[in-house]
Formats: structure tokens, sequence, C-alpha cells
């Protein structure tokens, strides 16, 4: 029985949350700075005039702030206010606030679901300036994103502008859609680039194509040692494939079942894996 490993499609992309409205009052309340180290309510203060008379950076703190709360006092969140300072800034024209207002729209709040025709608009605005993470988390919804968005020749796009900067995960997201295209000329420097600067999902997909000889020849040493990169980063899939190669003796090395269920057992920790996938993969056969 030939085993192969099919590429990892992941989305990676940072979350948030949020919902727009207009609030009645812009300024923290006394109570939060109260609550604050003198150097951070000074700080504060200072960000608050600022953002007051239209610094555009400072009004993106001030929604952040209220996006997120503060760490001394994280009772200062509102999402209200939080997107009217937001929006102060994009009005601007700022690229910073126009990517959180994107990764708003694109994660939702509450009981409040994506909104990906939004996200897009304002990620796109964002990625126009340049703004990398925008960029790649543009590219995200057109290459994993719900049907109606996917629009592989826009991810490749975006894509292709972060990986100007030497974006790591543009790279590996780059060398998943020329796998998926059968391109493996294209997908292989990507993926190496992505494994070696560290990105885990670029180790995994690398050593798939060792594993499964696709561009490459088939070098079970070398996708064992990208699988492993990937699995010490905690990466579920890699933690599984690890687990089959020992447990099934895929190495050459002879099954090895103490390695095979540490590794499977990291997967589950993380929620990935179940006790009777455990002793499905322990148990079976391999010719």
């Amino acid at each position: 029985m030939r085993i192969t490993i099919a590429s990892i499609i992941l989305i990676i992309s940072a979350t948030a949350i949020g919902a727009e409205d207009t609030p009645s009052h812009f300024d923290i309340p006394e109570q939060v700075l109260n609550n604050i180290t003198k150097e951070s309510r000074n700080k504060l203060q200072d960000i608050i005039a600022k953002a007051q008379h239209g610094d555009k950076a400072s009004q993106t703190v001030m929604g952040l702030i209220y996006l997120n709360g503060l760490s001394e006092s994280p009772s200062v969140k509102d999402i209200n206010k939080a997107f009217y300072w937001l929006n102060l800034a994009a009005k601007q024209n700022y690229d910073e606030a126009e990517f959180y207002l994107g990764q708003i729209y694109h994660y939702g709040y509450d009981n409040t679901g994506p909104n990906y025709r939004i996200a897009i608009y304002w990620y796109e605005k964002a990625a126009e300036k340049g703004n990398e993470q925008a960029q790649i988390n543009c590219a995200n919804i057109y290459q994993f994103g719900p049907q109606e968005f996917q629009n592989i020749n826009k991810a490749k796009y975006w894509l292709q502008k972060a990986v100007q900067k030497d974006n790591p995960i543009a790279h590996a997201n780059l060398g998943i859609i020329g796998i998926q295209e059968n391109k493996y000329a294209e997908a292989i420097p990507h993926l190496k680039i992505a494994a070696e600067k560290g990105q885990r999902l670029g180790q995994y997909n690398y050593g798939t194509l060792f594993f499964n000889g696709q561009g490459v020849p088939k070098d079970i040493r070398q996708a064992k040692y990208w699988f492993e990169k990937a699995a010490t980063q905690n990466l579920p899939i890699a933690q599984i494939t690890l687990g089959q190669i020992y447990a099934w003796g895929l190495d050459g090395n002879g099954i090895n079942k103490e390695e095979a269920l540490l590794w499977l057992n990291k997967a589950k920790a993380q929620g990935q894996f179940t006790d009777k996938q455990i002793n499905a993969i322990i148990s079976k056969k391999i010719d």
C-alpha cells in the first residue's frame, strides 16, 4: 500500500472583533484612568489629546484601545467607540486603520458574523497602500474564504505583492497554490523559503513534496526533517503525520510506537485528534 500525504490548506491570519456604531462620547472614563499607572495615564492622555486634534495614528491607537482593552483595565472595551476612532483615521486614508477595520469585518464579533465583502473593501484599501498584513489577509479570503469570494488570481496578486517584501506566509500560500495547480517548479522555491524562514505551514508542505516525490526526488528523511520542524511549532497535521511515520515505520527505522504516541497525543491535546483515531493508526498494518 503506497502512502501519500495531501498538502494542508489552512488560513493564517490574526483575529479581531467588531461592530459599527457611533458612540456618544469618546474619552477614556475617569475611573479607568485612576486604575492605571501614572506613566500609562500620562501617555494615554497624550494620545487622547492628539487623537482629538486629528492625528490619525493616535486615532488608530484609540480604536485599538477600545477594541482590545488596556492590560491594566480591560473593562475599557467598547466596540462602538473603537469603530468611531478607526473610521476617523480611515477617512484620512490611514492604512493601519483600514487594516483593522478589515479585520473586524473579517472575523465579526459576539453574535455578529463576518462580512467578507466589507472586509475585502477595507483590506484592499490598505493593501493598495502597501500594508503587508492587509495584503496577506485579503489574499487569505480570496484563497481560503467562502466559495463566493474565492478568486485564485486575486489571491496570487496580493500574495505576490507580499512576497516582494519576502513575507514567509505569502511564500507558503503561493507554494500551496503551486501544489494545487500541480506546478511544482513554482511551488518548490516558495515553500523552501517559507520553510527556511520557520513558517510552519511552509515546512509541512515542503515536507509533503519530499514525502510524495512531487517535483523533487522522494526523500523520507528530508520529509521527516521538515515535518518535525512544523510539529515542534505545534502544527497538528504535522504531529499526526509524524505519528503515522513512526507508527508504520515509514522512515525505514522500524515501528516506534512510543514516538508515534508522543506526537499523536500532542495533536490530541490541541483538540485535533481522538483516542479512537490514535488507536486506529497504532493498530493499522502497512505492507
